[in-house]
């Protein structure tokens, strides 16, 4: 494979349309899905009758102000009210190929149709080629991350191995045995597994055959990625998707922002009153998109970012979001997995020996680390710290210490996580 040209060609022409092309072809199928939406009964039909819209009222980009924006939590709360999907879904669920589960809990429908999350414009954006033999780290149980990513590289012509997260010593074997040429996953787990194989006395830049690296769901610091590059001679690029929606944006050669999918429409609002922000300003990406199975308009996925609309040098003609700069709320994403205060405060809970408690999230040699800071109400109990870290990692599904300070040393405007991970 390393004859292959990883670096150019646009695999859609819809990813070259013109601003005005590009809006019309939005335009479009915004009036049909929110057509549709309304027709089946979705809860956006109540929210046309609130309103006293109709759905001819929706003709432009600029008409979905008129609606609120669907957050999660939403989604959550709908879904307890007409289970499974909310009311959301237009289709028989008889039809589906797969019901996911993300953290919410929210049920996550998937069409029986090609790619329907959209993924496979993205591999190939990230360089990613026909007959590729790819490694997928994501999880395939329960949460849709690894069947996303897998259903675009099969679409693209790549073969795909599931391994799943962990045991690195097996992927290390598999990477080297196979030949494989591409990874997928978070970055902090391949630069672990790059480490383990040096570990076993592999010369990974030498040994391995490994090309591409599409590393997604935490951050990519300029750093590691010099080091990928420079020490493992790997590309290594992003992309920006959520469970609920799918494929968002994605990086090309260019590296200079991630790319909206042109089956995207995205809008930066202000996250305190849900006004769109003027291009350039940082706010919480909210996302429509195309798809007539499971319709979400204006969906407030939580994360912040910006918009940079300028020309890129590889072609590609959509907006492009700057990077994600963070969680509008306190929900922070650890080792690839969302961390959620009210976790935190479960574990809490469970321990009626501790007075207070914050969730110290750090970085240190490319990993997350995780400690949870302890004031008791009195003596520690022999086994308290450990039966505490175990359900750390029972109710936060990640391994993280627990460290017992003293009475008053947690400031007392602390938030309940503190991320203070650095991301130069």
């Amino acid at each position: 494979m390393h004859h292959v040209d990883r670096n150019s060609g646009i695999l859609n022409p819809e990813e070259k349309l013109s601003p005005a092309e590009r809006r019309a072809y939005q335009e479009k199928f915004l009036g049909e899905v929110v057509e549709l939406a309304y027709t089946s009964g979705t809860p956006l039909k109540q929210t046309f009758d609130d309103t006293g819209l109709k759905p001819q009222d929706i003709r432009t980009l600029e008409d979905l102000q008129k609606f609120p924006i669907l957050h999660k939590k939403d989604l959550s709360a709908a879904q307890k009210v007409r289970p499974p999907f909310g009311g959301f879904l237009t289709v028989p669920i008889s039809t589906l190929a797969r019901i996911h589960q993300s953290p919410g809990p929210i049920y996550d429908p998937v069409g029986r149709i090609p790619d329907y999350w959209r993924w496979k414009t993205a591999t190939y954006a990230a360089g990613f080629r026909p007959g590729d033999l790819v490694v997928n780290t994501f999880a395939y149980h329960l949460t849709p991350a690894g069947h996303m990513i897998e259903e675009g590289l099969l679409e693209l012509g790549a073969t795909v191995i599931p391994t799943g997260v962990g045991n690195t010593e097996t992927q290390v074997e598999i990477i080297k045995n196979l030949g494989v040429t591409g990874y997928v996953g978070t970055p902090s787990f391949l630069m672990a597994i790059f480490k383990r194989a040096e570990d076993m006395g592999i010369n990974v830049a030498k040994e391995f055959k490994l090309e591409i690296g599409f590393l997604l769901a935490e951050m990519l610091p300029p750093s590691l990625r010099n080091r990928f590059v420079d020490e493992y001679h790997l590309i290594g690029r992003q992309a920006y998707g959520t469970a609920d929606v799918g494929c968002v944006s994605y990086e090309c050669s260019a590296i200079s922002g991630m790319h909206v999918h042109y089956d995207v429409i995205v809008e930066i609002c202000d996250p305190a009153t849900g006004e769109v922000l003027p291009t350039g300003e940082p706010g919480e990406v909210v996302v429509t998109t195309n798809n007539r199975i499971y319709p979400l308009v204006r969906f407030g996925t939580g994360d912040l970012s910006s918009i940079v609309d300028e020309p890129c040098a590889c072609g590609r003609n959509a907006p492009r979001l700057s990077r994600i700069m963070g969680r509008v709320d306190q929900l922070t994403k650890v080792k690839g997995m969302f961390v959620h205060p009210s976790q935190v405060d479960k574990v809490l809970a469970s321990h009626s020996e501790i007075a207070r408690a914050r969730l110290l999230v750090e970085r240190s040699h490319d990993q997350d680390v995780m400690t949870l800071q302890v004031e008791l109400k009195g003596p520690a109990a022999e086994g308290l710290v450990k039966a505490v870290e175990q359900t750390v990692k029972e109710v936060l599904k990640l391994k993280g210490a627990v460290r017992i300070l003293e009475p008053g040393t947690i400031p007392a405007d602390s938030k309940t996580i503190e991320d203070v991970r650095k991301w130069d």
